[in-house]
């Protein structure tokens, strides 16, 4: 399979291309290379994959302004092609990791919010008033305050509207949230 008019193949301008790679332009490109998966697992302002995307290109550049034989055009697809497949690589680890639940394990990936759920310390704990009766204050369109055991609440209707001064009884409590009914 020949791919230009000097009558390489595709295998010998790969290893043009990777063969005659000096130290900069390898740096550059693994360097490069670590950047860009760098900025797949843990993705952010994108610096890591800025950088690695400048370092590949410079890499490449070097490397073709250096080179002494081959057709360039093919040595910058074939080393384009190669960073693109370690890259590809990379990204399916990755989903096939998250898939598995490894990745979500890891502090790169975090499934719980800063605030803690259910009753804190903070939160008063109005599970007491479950099945208890009271009277709404204001009307419950669907929130609205009422009078329960002698003290006031917010409180918010399962139904659509409770007029003012009709007995409610409370069904729910979900942290501060107490679900009333009128009976």
């Amino acid at each position: 399979m020949l791919f230009a008019s000097n009558g390489l193949t595709f295998l010998q301008e790969l290893e043009i291309a990777f063969g005659e790679i000096g130290i900069l332009p390898a740096i550059l490109l693994i360097l490069g290379t670590i950047f860009i998966i760098v900025e797949i697992f843990n993705p952010g302002f994108g610096f890591f994959g800025v950088a690695g995307i400048v370092l590949v290109v410079f890499g490449i550049a070097i490397r073709l302004f250096t080179s002494r034989s081959g057709n360039l055009l093919i040595q910058f697809f074939v080393m384009v092609l190669s960073v693109a497949l370690v890259v590809c690589v990379a990204l399916i680890i990755m989903v096939h990791s998250m898939k598995k639940g490894r990745l979500s394990r890891t502090s790169l990936v975090q499934k719980s919010t800063a605030v803690p759920s259910g009753i804190t310390q903070g939160t008063e704990d109005f599970t007491s008033l479950l099945g208890k009766s009271g009277v709404a204050n204001s009307v419950l369109r669907p929130s609205g305050n009422a009078t329960i055991d002698g003290k006031l609440y917010s409180v918010v209707s399962q139904s659509a509207l409770i007029e003012s001064g009709k007995a409610i009884q409370v069904v729910d409590v979900e942290g501060v949230k107490i679900t009333v009914v009128e009976i």
